[in-house]
């Protein structure tokens, strides 16, 4: 089977149809060539019809079959092509969620803001802080607010564990 550069242009992409143009452009000069060569070849007029026209018939079938295949093939591509494009939506989706839980288990940095009630003053305010802070002043009264992060104050009290009475201006919870 001859092949020629017509069997391998890319059917797809901006040039789909000027490709295939090509293609049977090619496939048309080899067709004349063929027929110049019985042409010259064959002398019997009527049989050198008669192989013309069986000739071109055998061609048009089998440009038909491989026109079929070509579209089969496309028609596959496509379909995979488009789960792929799939594929790539759902992996950058999974990567978008995972880089979430990335960043909510190794993210070290992770200052937040709080909202504070001096038990001096009862003044309300928020405050940018993470769990390397022990203790703020309060902005209207001045006074230094002992952090807890091991819970909830009212449970430690309760349970004998409350204030330490440790800051610097405090003799302790009441």
């Amino acid at each position: 089977m001859a092949k020629g550069p017509f069997l391998f242009a890319k059917r797809n992409g901006p040039n789909g149809k000027k490709e295939r143009q090509i293609m049977l452009e090619n496939l048309k000069k080899e067709m004349n060539n063929f027929f110049k060569d019985l042409d010259e070849n064959i002398k019997d007029k009527e049989e050198l019809l008669y192989v013309k026209q069986r000739t071109s018939d055998l061609v048009d079938f089998m440009a038909g079959e491989i026109e079929k295949i070509m579209d089969y093939k496309e028609d596959k591509l496509n379909a995979l092509i488009k789960k792929q494009e799939q594929a790539d939506r759902l992996i950058q989706e999974l990567n978008d969620k995972m880089d979430n839980v990335y960043e909510d288990i190794y993210d070290e940095v992770q200052e937040e803001n709080f909202t504070i009630s001096c038990p001096y003053c009862n003044y309300e305010f928020d405050a940018e802080i993470d769990e390397d802070f022990n203790e703020i002043r309060c902005p209207e009264c001045g006074n230094l607010i002992e952090l807890d992060w091991n819970g909830n104050p009212n449970d430690d009290q309760d349970k004998g564990n409350g204030c330490s009475g440790g800051c610097s201006h405090c003799d302790g919870c009441k």
